[in-house]
C-alpha cells in the first residue's frame, strides 16, 4: 500500500513541479520580453563653468548585457562610461567603443569646452549617439552658475526655468534625437508660438504669428532664435535668424524646412521655393522656382493647387514619383512633370497632363492612345493619331521633319518652323501645330479639321476621328 501511495506522491510532485518549472519559464521570458521592450529615454545634465560644460548623459531603458557601439564626437573630452550602480562599463571588443550594460542603464560622463570670451556659442555635435537607438523621451537640464545673466535655448521645449540666488536652472524635454543648443550673453524673452518656442529681445515676439503655418496642418516643433549675436543658421529643430526678418520670410523658412525634412535622397532647391512661396502666396526667390510654380497654377484651379500643396506638406515622405502622383490625384490625370525635371539641370519641360483613351475611327474603334493635356487644350499623339487615318508617316533630317502621305496628297511638316508643304507648295503658320514632348510628337485636336479635314472629338468612350 506505502508503495503505491510513494508512487502516486512522486507523480505528482514531478507534475507540480514541471507546472512550477513551466510558469516560472513563462514568467521569465514574460519579463525580459517587458524588460526589452521599456521605451528608451535619454537624460542629460548640463552644469556650467568657466572654460567648459560637465555633463551627465544617461540612457534608460536599455537591454541589460547586451554590447552597445558608441559614436562619440571629438569635441568631447574627460570621456568615461558607467552602468547605472557607478561602476565603469565594460568594453566589449578591443575598439574601446564598444561597452557592454550591465543593467538597462548606461551614463557617459564627459566635458566640452567653450570659449569664455564669446559672446553667443551653439553646440551642434556635444553628444554620445549609439546608431540605431532613437529615445522616446529626452530631457535637457541645465544649472547655471557662471552664464547667469544670457540666455539658454534648445531645439526642444523649454517647461521650466527659474533663477534661485546662486544658480539659474533649465529644463527642456522633448523627444527623439539630441538638438543643438545654444547660449548667448545677452538676455532674451520665450514666448510660445503655434509649435515654436521664439527667443526674442524685448516685444519682437509680440508682432509673430505664424497663421499659414496653423492653417496647413500640425508642423514638428522649433525653437526660433531672432538675434543678431550669431550667424544665421538652421537645422531640423532650431533656426536662428536676425532680429528685424519680416514674419512672411520667416515662416517661408519654417515651411521650407518641413519640406527638406521629407525628401531622403535630397531635393533640388527650387521645388522647395516653388512648393513655400506657393502656399504663402509670395513670389519663388529662384527662376526655377518662379516657372514651376507658374506651370502649377496655369494647369490647377486655384483650389487644385491649394490642396495639392497642402497634401505635399503633410506627405511623411517626398520624391519625384510621390510629387507627380499626388499631383496626378489633385487633377484626376497622370503627369510626369517633377520625375522628367527633378534631377535634369536644363530649362523646365512644361507641365501637362496624360490619360489613356480609346481612339474611334469612323465609329471603328481603334488601338488605345495617350491624349495630353496642356493650357485648357487636347494634344493627340501626331504619328499614332494619322496612321489611324491611312496616312504613311516618315521622320526624315534628324528627327526634325516629318514626312506624311495618303494617296496622291503629302504633307511636309517642320518641328522647328512654322511652316509646312502640301502637295510642293509652302503654307505659312502663325503657331507650329507640332511640338515635341518625353521624346512624342503631339498635334493639338483642332489643327486635325484645319489640315486634313478630319473632326476629332473628345466624347464618351475615348477620342472620335471622322474624315
Amino acid at each position: 500500500m506505502w508503495k503505491a501511495s510513494l508512487f502516486i506522491f512522486l507523480i505528482l510532485s514531478g507534475i507540480i513541479s514541471g507546472m512550477v518549472l513551466w510558469q516560472w519559464q513563462a514568467y521569465s521570458e514574460h519579463a525580459i520580453a517587458k524588460k526589452s521592450s521599456r521605451a528608451i529615454t535619454q537624460e542629460i545634465i548640463v552644469e556650467t563653468h568657466p572654460k567648459e560644460l560637465k555633463i551627465t548623459q544617461k540612457l534608460n531603458g536599455l537591454v541589460a548585457r547586451k554590447g552597445y557601439r558608441l559614436d562619440i564626437p571629438d569635441t568631447l573630452f574627460k570621456w568615461n562610461c558607467k552602468t547605472g550602480t557607478g561602476k565603469a562599463c565594460d568594453s566589449a571588443d578591443e575598439s574601446h567603443y564598444t561597452f557592454f550594460s550591465a543593467d538597462d542603464q548606461m551614463i557617459f560622463e564627459y566635458t566640452v569646452p567653450i570659449n569664455e570670451k564669446k559672446k553667443a556659442f551653439l553646440l551642434t555635435d556635444w553628444f554620445v549617439k549609439i546608431p540605431g537607438i532613437k529615445a522616446e523621451g529626452l530631457s535637457i537640464s541645465i544649472s547655471d552658475s557662471f552664464k547667469r545673466e544670457g540666455s539658454w535655448a534648445a531645439g526642444i521645449k523649454l517647461k521650466a526655468q527659474k533663477k534661485l540666488d546662486h544658480i539659474d536652472y533649465y529644463y527642456f524635454e522633448g523627444y527623439g534625437n539630441v538638438p543643438s543648443l545654444y547660449w548667448q550673453a545677452e538676455p532674451l524673452l520665450k514666448t510660445a508660438i503655434n509649435n515654436t518656442d521664439a527667443y526674442t529681445a524685448g516685444i519682437r515676439a509680440a508682432s509673430l504669428d505664424f497663421k499659414k503655418l496653423n492653417d496647413i496642418g500640425n508642423v514638428p516643433f522649433m525653437s526660433i532664435i531672432l538675434t543678431d549675436r550669431y550667424p544665421e543658421y538652421m537645422d531640423e529643430n532650431i533656426l536662428i535668424a536676425p532680429p528685424h526678418i519680416k514674419v512672411g520670410e520667416l515662416e517661408k523658412k519654417l515651411i521650407a524646412l518641413q519640406f527638406q525634412r521629407k525628401f531622403a535622397d535630397g531635393y533640388p532647391d527650387w521645388i522647395i521655393d516653388a512648393f513655400a512661396a506657393g502656399l504663402l502666396d509670395l513670389k519663388p526667390g529662384s527662376t526655377k522656382g518662379r516657372i514651376a510654380l507658374k506651370e502649377l497654377q496655369g494647369e490647377l484651379t486655384e483650389d487644385e493647387l491649394k490642396n495639392y500643396l497642402i497634401n505635399v506638406f503633410q506627405a511623411d515622405s517626398l520624391d519625384a514619383e510621390k510629387l507627380d502622383k499626388l499631383l496626378g490625384n489633385a487633377k484626376g490625370l497622370h503627369t510626369q512633370f517633377f520625375t522628367m525635371n527633378i534631377n535634369n539641370e536644363a530649362p523646365l519641360a512644361p507641365l501637362y497632363f496624360q490619360e489613356e483613351k480609346n481612339l474611334w475611327v469612323s465609329g471603328a474603334e481603334m488601338a488605345s492612345i495617350n491624349l495630353v493635356y496642356r493650357d485648357g487644350k487636347i494634344f493627340l499623339p501626331f504619328t499614332a493619331a494619322i496612321q489611324a487615318l491611312g496616312y504613311e508617316v516618315k521622320v526624315l533630317s534628324g528627327e526634325e521633319t516629318l514626312l506624311v502621305s495618303k494617296g496622291k496628297n503629302s504633307y511636309r511638316f517642320y518641328l522647328n518652323k512654322n511652316v509646312f508643304i502640301y502637295n510642293e507648295e509652302d503654307y505659312g503658320l502663325l503657331m507650329n501645330p507640332l511640338t515635341r514632348q518625353n521624346g512624342t510628337v503631339w498635334m493639338e485636336i483642332q489643327w486635325f479639321k484645319a489640315l486634313f479635314g478630319v473632326t476629332a472629338e473628345e466624347r464618351e468612350g475615348g477620342i472620335h476621328l471622322t474624315p
